[in-house]
């Protein structure tokens, strides 16, 4: 698994970039599709990819952040060990930036997520115990919530950077990046600014992974949530207390873990797994792995990222087993 683009950050464009072009460039074979939603009518646009072998092979379906759409640039790096490996990929709109109350994990979204492994099953040959979930960001938000209201389809889940309560990331963006567009689009997701007791409030609560931890955990979908310690996009908070959530009570990281590791003075051991050696090669040390049940979290050094080989090499060897009712 030689990296393409060992991080997000190096991607040309960076996670912004998008596009058709580079799509084209990089992933000889992919294309743009269209799928009709089960749920509306909808026309939902996406990027495909099958070699149209025979046999079955996995499906790796991964989700655009928050901001943009299903030309999102930093999918390449997945399509692109799709096609090495031979496996099926899609990248699917589910109603593009999260600006509108369609979007941003909503039933419709979720649906158009669903639809697009259908769209998967009928155009290439997927093996059912072998379907996989990858987002960042947004998309890791939107992940984990796949996790937790659709458990019976994934093999394993990789959020990357995720929002985990809609609620407080609004807080967190109204008191420390004014500035920028994340607070405003929330609003327009919600109908509203989402304050205790509004609306809002409940229709922000009800869209986050932090709702819905419950019913995955319970279901015992397999969930890998990381993070860069020094995220000032999405707090690292948020994927501490998705794990936190998922994880045995005895193996919850406690509050001053973070701290402790972002402190200047900080000894930070790298960890010593083999899978770990894959944030090592990326530049991204990861000072903490840990697994519980079926959650595993890592905290390596870094913003607000994506390590790719990292989560591709927890997904590539998982299957699905009979989930439990959640």
């Amino acid at each position: 698994m030689e990296p393409a683009f060992t991080l997000a950050s190096r991607f040309p464009g960076g996670e912004g970039a998008s596009g058709l072009g580079a799509w084209k460039q990089r992933v000889p074979g992919v294309e743009p599709v269209t799928i009709q939603s089960s749920a509306d009518g909808a026309a939902q646009r996406a990027m495909f990819y099958d070699s149209g072998s025979p046999g079955k092979r996995p499906l790796i379906v991964v989700l655009h952040s928050w901001s943009t759409d299903w030309r999102q640039n930093i999918g390449i790096p997945y399509a692109m060990f799709a096609r090495q490996n031979d496996w099926v990929f899609v990248h699917p709109d589910f109603r593009g930036p999260y600006l509108r109350p369609e979007a941003a994990a909503s039933d419709l979204a979720v649906q158009d997520i669903l639809d697009a492994v259908a769209y998967a099953k009928q155009r290439g040959h997927v093996d059912e115990t072998r379907i996989y979930l990858a987002g960042f960001s947004g998309g890791g938000m939107t992940a984990l919530a796949m996790a937790g209201r659709h458990p019976e389809v994934w093999a394993g889940v990789v959020a990357w950077a995720p929002v985990y309560d809609i609620p407080d990331w609004y807080v967190y963006n109204k008191k420390h990046a004014p500035k920028r567009h994340y607070a405003r689009f929330i609003e327009g997701v919600c109908r509203g600014a989402p304050k205790p007791g509004t609306k809002a409030f409940e229709a922000c609560k009800r869209r986050s992974p932090s709702a819905l931890a419950a019913r995955a955990k319970q279901a015992g979908v397999p969930v890998y949530v990381a993070t860069g310690i020094r995220d000032d996009v999405v707090p690292p908070q948020h994927s501490i207390s998705a794990f936190n959530d998922l994880a045995d009570p005895a193996d919850r990281v406690a509050d001053d873990v973070l701290p402790k590791l972002r402190s200047q003075k900080a000894t930070r051991r790298v960890s010593a797994t083999s899978a770990d050696d894959l944030y090592q090669r990326a530049g991204a040390p990861a000072y903490l792995t840990r697994t519980s049940g079926n959650a595993t979290l890592v905290l390596f050094e870094g913003g607000h990222d994506v390590v790719f080989e990292a989560g591709l090499a927890w997904l590539r060897d998982r299957r699905r087993t009979t989930s439990k009712n959640p």
